[in-house]
């Protein structure tokens, strides 16, 4: 049974829910979507964060939304160029209480739309 297949996008719902959002680190990394010249691949960044541990929890929220951009731009979900630019989820974490909710949409809007690509078959591509 290979995961990624059309017929499974309801595997990856369930992870979602049941995950807390961290299926998609396992979805990046099926669709190779881990860059070893990024930051996140150097271990000593994560030891520096770890030991100061509010910067630990910023980086693991930054990884987690920059997985979720590449894997929905794998997918091909629309509107690549705005949720790949990291200036746009910087400018919507300044602005107050209305930059804030339009992070949270779309945040949520690539989550649920990695799902839908997954049901329309666009994983399939990368089986094997």
């Amino acid at each position: 049974m290979d995961i990624l297949k059309k017929e499974n996008w309801w595997i990856w719902l369930l992870l979602l829910i049941f995950s807390g959002g961290s299926s998609t680190i396992v979805l990046g990394a099926l669709l190779n979507v881990f860059d070893k010249n990024t930051w996140y691949c150097k271990w000593y960044i994560w030891v520096i964060g770890f030991v100061l541990v509010l910067p630990f929890a910023v980086m693991l929220y930054t990884f987690q939304i920059s997985l979720i951009a590449k894997t929905a731009a794998k997918l091909d979900v629309k509107g690549k160029d705005y949720y790949l630019s990291p200036y746009v989820w910087i400018i919507l974490i300044i602005i107050p209480f209305i930059g804030w909710i339009i992070f949270g949409i779309l945040y949520f809007y690539l989550i649920i739309d990695i799902i839908v690509k997954l049901h329309d078959g666009n994983g399939e591509k990368y089986i094997g």
